[in-house]
């Protein structure tokens, strides 16, 4: 649990780009380092517009490394999305809710509302880096489709491999 939280902190300072470019992390404070993927759609709801990217970390003390999915609302102007669950051919996934967070940006440019991020294995990285990922979201907010491109994660597992 403590490396989700870590996770999604580093996470969330990388996420304000729209489509940028992605890149290395690391925090000091948290002994954390680590990569992320660009940021592309992942869902284009007729209310609503998903971003996404995937962020690979390790945590420095002991070696153990975490992937997610995170995922952002792009300010639309309507009201901020609301999820507590992310499901996938009936299957609830390990997802954290980072919609109680003011924002997700330290670069300036804060285009999105940070809305969760999906925990992801390295079965499901491989997955999903050859199929992509497709799942649903659900929560206050009702439920909304979101579908992450095979080349995102791909990107990240190669940033991965040669950090």
């Amino acid at each position: 649990m403590r490396v989700f939280r870590a996770l999604s902190f580093c996470i969330l300072v990388t996420a304000c780009n729209y489509g940028g470019t992605g890149g290395a992390l690391t925090s000091h404070d948290l002994g954390m380092s680590g990569v992320y993927s660009r940021q592309v759609l992942i869902s284009d709801d007729m209310h609503h517009v998903l971003m996404g990217h995937v962020a690979i970390v390790t945590r420095n003390e002991d070696g153990e490394t975490e992937a997610g999915l995170i995922i952002h609302q792009r300010r639309d102007g309507v009201h901020r999305l609301h999820y507590r669950a992310a499901w996938r051919d009936g299957v609830e996934l390990p997802y954290t809710s980072l919609s109680h967070r003011d924002n997700g940006c330290t670069h300036g440019h804060c285009l999105d509302n940070a809305v969760g991020m999906i925990a992801l294995s390295s079965e499901m990285m491989r997955h999903a880096a050859v199929h992509g990922f497709r799942a649903h979201l659900s929560g206050w907010s009702g439920t909304i489709d979101i579908d992450a491109p095979p080349d995102l994660f791909v990107e990240a597992l190669h940033r991965a491999a040669d950090m």
